[in-house]
């Protein structure tokens, strides 16, 4: 029996809409999340240290003030109101961050399809995108590289002079004003992004002069607007609770950063200034001045940038070497080499011959291509691992398909190179699903492996794990609730280990819960033995991995002063195993008085 022709035709139809590409996307996300939802409990990973800071802000302390936050407040407070509802969960933190996974799979999806037309590609893009979330509890960073930049490409792809491109800026405001509240750093380059779009449409274009000056100064203006808008409810916040100026000083540091690598080149290639003559009087150093900033002894500082895989790397093993993790490190280049010429020859060829369709595809690929490298450097430049490649990918990968259909677009000629720059994308991806999709530490479902033994502890850690972890959190978990029973006995954890006082629901009196050989400062051992003395914690919890990746960055060389006096003045009760880590628990002596702990 033949198939009716208008039943083909509605299942042509129905294979062209997109929502049944959406739903089908959703419920795989569902199901593929909610296999390892409860899978799995890394001391490594920023989870903990998202649970555990939600809670202090929960619990009533003052951001940035009372908590140092890795990230804006944004980052924060979503959890802190699911905390407040639902109460303190880290499975339903890791629910929370497995939806902002598949929102970003949605909008991959949306930002392919807007330029290809084609859902079932945007569609296999976007389950990359689920298989492979990123980092888990890092979901925000490709949520707002996908966000943004699917923003932009609207107003791209929108006449200079339509006045629906005046809405879908301040859409994109609003957005970019989210993203601040969360990454700044992120967000100030979409915003520099944003700028220089914004000047090229007024500057060229093929649409009068006038009108698109005075849509692009009021598409400003509104994104401006509502970035402010945005921020007004936080400031008022931070001016009540009297955090403002930390708040504010956030932006500033942030900035310093971006700024500091062009500074610095552009100093490289400045010429040299004639030295001038030493001598005595205010811009003379003092001795104080030079004690402040002599040398800590070699080996015990260093930068935090971890070594970028070579070319000699391709024949070696481990997470950050082999074959295709050397190609997955390099071939963006040779991609944005390639896409980044050809759409800028299209918004020339453009401009040149009125051709307004044409000038916005090419200057699209350009946005498209600027928002995939927002999330570049943090991979390429500082971490160049696993974690931070798999953050990076969605943006990037969503944005070189998109840029392939606005240039394939109405093109027949160089159909050759079509084909070879269509092999080198499926190519890329293949591979990146081969190499990436095994290793846990890109969020993927490979957590759920060898763990199935249930482990239960405080503020909703309810997860499989594998017997040795399990034997490791146990005991960790018994030493502390026979040595810190009261609710509020300190335990503190160096130089990471947050999530040991969210299982065990004890505090900390650390600001910052995050220290290593490159953020510390030279006067770190003696500020830290001072706060031992101080608050007397009840248990102290040590972890000797070398967190940078080198044996400087062990707490054991760079905080040899503090560990030191930790292991003449407390008891050394054993180091256990969790999984990949090991503690080395102290327990207060009988004889400190507890006092000042309560």
């Amino acid at each position: 029996m033949e198939t009716e022709p208008s039943a083909i035709a509605g299942w042509q139809r129905a294979a062209q809409s997109r929502w049944p590409w959406i739903i089908l996307l959703v419920v795989l996300a569902v199901t593929y999340y909610g296999s390892y939802l409860r899978y799995g409990i890394g001391f490594r990973d920023e989870g903990q240290t998202v649970a555990f800071l939600s809670q202090r802000l929960l619990h009533g302390e003052v951001p940035i003030k009372d908590v140092v936050l890795s990230y804006n407040v944004g980052w924060f407070w979503p959890v802190v109101a699911l905390y407040k509802f639902f109460g303190v969960s880290y499975v339903l933190l890791r629910g929370w961050c497995f939806a902002l996974s598949t929102l970003t799979a949605v909008l991959g999806f949306l930002l392919v399809v807007k330029t290809t037309r084609r859902p079932w590609l945007a569609f296999l893009v976007a389950t990359v995108l689920v298989l492979i979330p990123g980092s888990q509890f890092k979901n925000y960073i490709p949520l707002l590289a996908v966000a943004n930049t699917l923003c932009l490409l609207h107003v791209a792809l929108t006449p200079a002079d339509a006045r629906s491109s005046l809405i879908k800026a301040a859409i994109g405001g609003l957005v970019l004003g989210l993203s601040f509240l969360i990454r700044i750093d992120i967000a100030l380059l979409f915003a520099a992004l944003w700028l220089c779009f914004l000047l090229l449409r007024i500057v060229t274009g093929t649409t009068p002069f006038l009108a698109r000056t005075a849509l692009g100064l009021a598409s400003l203006a509104a994104i401006m607007g509502t970035i402010a808008l945005v921020h007004w409810p936080v400031l008022a916040d931070a001016k009540a609770r009297g955090y403002e100026r930390e708040f504010a000083a956030q932006y500033a540091e942030k900035w310093r950063m971006l700024e500091r690598p062009v500074t610095l080149l552009l100093r490289k290639y400045r010429p040299l200034a004639a030295p001038r003559p030493a001598h005595a009087g205010l811009h003379a150093q003092t001795p104080r001045r030079a004690a402040l900033t002599a040398p800590e002894p070699e080996g015990s500082l260093e930068k935090k940038n971890l070594r970028r895989a070579t070319l000699a790397d391709i024949a070696k093993t481990g997470q950050n070497a082999g074959a295709a993790f050397v190609f997955l490190t390099y071939a963006p280049l040779l991609v944005l080499c390639l896409l980044v010429p050809w759409g800028f020859f299209t918004w020339i060829d453009g401009l040149r011959w009125g051709d307004g369709e044409t000038e916005r595809r090419g200057l699209a690929v350009l946005v498209l291509l600027g928002g995939a490298l927002t999330t570049f450097p943090q991979f390429f430049f500082f971490r160049p691992d696993v974690p931070h490649l798999s953050e990076f990918m969605p943006g990037f990968l969503a944005s070189t398909f998109a840029s392939a259909g606005l240039l394939w677009t109405g093109v027949t000629t160089w159909k050759n190179w079509r084909t070879a720059f269509g092999i080198l994308l499926v190519a890329y991806l293949a591979i990146y699903v081969a190499r990436v999709l095994p290793d846990r530490w890109a969020g993927t479902y490979t957590i759920r492996l060898k763990r199935t033994k249930f482990f239960t502890a405080e503020n909703g850690v309810q997860v499989f794990v594998s017997s040795r972890e399990q034997t490791g959190l146990q005991e960790i978990q018994r030493l502390i609730r026979e040595f810190a029973p009261a609710p509020r006995d300190y335990v503190v954890c160096y130089p990471y280990s947050p999530g040991i006082n969210l299982l065990a629901n004890r505090p900390t009196y650390e600001k910052n819960v995050y220290v290593d050989n490159a953020s510390r400062t030279t006067r770190w051992d003696a500020e830290a033995i001072a706060r031992f003395e101080k608050y007397q914690p009840a248990v102290v919890v040590l972890s000797d991995w070398d967190i940078n990746g080198t044996p400087a960055s062990r707490f054991s060389v760079w905080a040899m002063r503090a560990k030191t006096w930790i292991q003449t003045r407390y008891t050394y009760q054993g180091t256990y195993i969790a999984g990949s880590d090991a503690f080395e628990i102290f327990t207060r002596e009988a004889e400190l008085s507890p006092a000042a702990n309560r």
